[in-house]
């Protein structure tokens, strides 16, 4: 995780030092990079969850993980976003429409949000088309419901000290908060993971 935060705080820097010298080029050159760098901790991160799910109580070596050829970034990418737009679709289609935020948009937000967790675990896990069944994913949530709660409240916590993070504007190199903010991700997705262990008979998904 130090790592991949100080990829993200070397790309940013690079645009400082090539500015000069490509101009244009440089914040096309530091966008790539960016590119590489999150698709291959979208990757660790996905790895880390699957990790989990099979009894991994710490984060496994980066050394130790498969490397990912361009496809597999971009399909775990994917699968990622579609899991998202599994989940926050009903929010996204009420602002597109009335383009205001109300009561409803705030409940519909809520609610979203809460369908997510289970969908990027079920979109780590079966790697595939299988994941974007809402049915699945909303049984999954109703078969574990009380520990399903005890997570999203968890995660829930962990974003709003990551949000908290980046606002705060803490008077420390970049880097560390880069780091920070990594941490805690990885802690979300250890508890992603545990929760399909702990609770994989009752998640009847056969993995």
């Amino acid at each position: 995780m130090g790592a991949l935060a100080l990829a993200l705080w070397l790309a940013g820097l690079s645009r400082t030092l090539t500015a000069p010298f490509l101009r244009v080029y440089s914040g096309i050159l530091v966008l790539v990079l960016k590119i590489i760098i999150v698709g291959y901790a979208i990757f660790y991160l996905s790895y880390c969850v699957f990790d989990s799910s099979r009894g991994g109580k710490r984060a496994p070596c980066m050394a130790l993980a498969p490397t990912p050829d361009r496809e597999e970034l971009f399909s775990d990418a994917l699968l990622l976003l579609a899991g998202t737009a599994i989940s926050l679709w009903p929010a996204a289609v009420y602002y597109g429409v009335t383009l205001r935020v109300d009561a409803w948009t705030v409940l519909l937000g809520i609610s979203c949000g809460f369908l997510w967790p289970m969908s990027l675990l079920a979109a780590v896990l079966f790697g595939g088309i299988d994941a974007l069944n809402p049915v699945l994913i909303v049984r999954s949530i109703l078969v574990t419901l009380p520990a399903y709660l005890v997570l999203v409240l968890e995660l829930g916590v962990l974003a709003i000290l990551a949000v908290g993070l980046v606002w705060a504007r803490l008077p420390v190199p970049r880097v560390f908060c880069n780091a920070a903010c990594l941490y805690l991700l990885l802690m979300g997705t250890h508890l992603l993971g545990r929760h399909y262990r702990r609770h994989r008979d009752r998640l009847g998904w056969g993995l």
